[in-house]
């Protein structure tokens, strides 16, 4: 039974994190529309990766595939802090919800 509620956990985690990246997809503001989608479209290739490995990683690989492998803020030249808060929100939200 423990398995299931941790499967359960787990489950509404990645529809938690996949809402918000869903939300990043309406952003309005100075950045490029591409860049956006780039940054949303990592995010959620990340999510799915972490998702589907996280009880074989520990909290450290977690946050090294999150925020340093896998950081879609590295390859953009975002214009603005909104859409920085609003991406490392939502890796932070991966690494809490999944480590």
């Amino acid at each position: 039974m423990m398995q299931a509620n941790q499967e359960t956990d787990s489950d509404n985690a990645f529809w938690q994190v996949r809402t918000a990246i869903k939300s990043l997809m309406n952003f309005q503001g100075e950045d490029d529309e591409d860049d956006v989608i780039y940054a949303a479209n990592k995010l959620n290739f990340v999510l799915r990766v972490v998702h589907d490995n996280h009880r074989a990683w520990n909290d450290e690989t977690i946050r090294n595939f999150v925020l340093i492998q896998n950081d879609p803020l590295k390859h953009l030249n975002v214009k603005s802090e909104k859409l920085n808060h609003i991406v490392r929100k939502i890796q932070q939200e991966m690494i809490v919800n999944f480590s």
